[in-house]
């Protein structure tokens, strides 16, 4: 049976629910060995995934609940990646949507982070 979610996040409220979780839960067991690797956090159930490749870390984290809404921060890092929309045009915060299963993988603009 398919997990269904409740609600939509914006991007804002993703954005604030995955640095809420990242400090308090995250950040103090991983910033001192693993500086560079990324966080991939599920603001829904505040599971979360380390791995030097983003892309595998969110896989793993979407086999864990398949409708995760996912927050991307680099350890260490104040923004891994800039957000960028297809023509190269720099992306706000605002102008990304969430990222959701179903997609090859995260957009090349979802793979910024705010922590």
């Amino acid at each position: 049976m398919k997990h269904m979610r409740d609600r939509t996040y914006t991007t804002e409220e993703v954005v604030q629910l995955g640095r809420e979780i990242y400090e308090r839960e995250i950040r103090a067991q991983v910033e001192a060995s693993h500086d560079g690797e990324f966080v991939v956090v599920d603001v829904t159930t505040g599971a979360w995934e380390l791995d030097e490749d983003d892309v595998a870390a969110s896989e793993r984290v979407l086999a864990k609940n398949s409708d995760a809404v996912l927050y991307f921060a680099r350890v260490g890092r104040r923004a891994s990646l800039p957000a960028r929309a297809p023509s190269g045009r720099l992306l706000e915060p605002s102008s990304v949507a969430p990222w959701r299963r179903g997609a090859r993988s995260p957009p090349r603009a979802m793979r910024r982070c705010w922590a």
